[in-house]
């Protein structure tokens, strides 16, 4: 018999494998999010097995959303970079 809240608790946290199919990606890739250097993947440890908890996974992957080619001004950058070396930066 399931304990009230345990479907609440079941869907706040998420294991890697649980991760790797909400994000379509490896449990490799899951990994090096979690034990990357800069701007890991926040997630614990509960006996030997990562959780992450899924508003943080959220969160996380909204921070790293790929800007797509046309919202990136590419002649303010260039414009930017040639006034840098102009300028001896």
């Amino acid at each position: 018999m399931k304990q009230e809240g345990s479907d609440k608790i079941g869907t706040e946290w998420l294991s890697i494998w649980q991760v790797t199919q909400y994000a379509d990606v490896s449990e490799r890739t899951v990994r090096a999010w979690v034990h990357a250097s800069v701007d890991a993947l926040p997630a614990i440890r509960v006996g030997g097995k990562l959780l992450v908890r899924r508003s943080e996974l959220d969160s996380w992957l909204g921070r790293h959303r790929v800007r797509l080619l046309e919202t990136i001004d590419l002649d303010g950058i260039v414009r930017h970079a040639l006034q840098a070396v102009g300028h001896g930066r």
